[in-house]
């Protein structure tokens, strides 16, 4: 995956994840519930960003 998308997905996912824990809580989506689906969100944009800056520096 290009270094760039991914550092760009990780930074998307770490937001919308932090967004949806902190603002909208108790909103349903679906079967989830907003917490749980934030706070899963924002996990797997940190990871994410974790792996891109490794990767990144990896390669220098």
């Amino acid at each position: 995956m290009n270094p760039t998308f991914q550092l760009a997905l990780g930074v998307v996912l770490f937001i919308a994840g932090a967004v949806l824990a902190l603002a909208f809580p108790d909103t349903e989506l679906f079967w989830f519930q907003g917490r749980p689906l934030g706070v899963v969100l924002a996990i797997v944009g940190a990871i994410d960003l974790a792996e891109a800056l490794f990767r990144g520096r990896d390669r220098r």
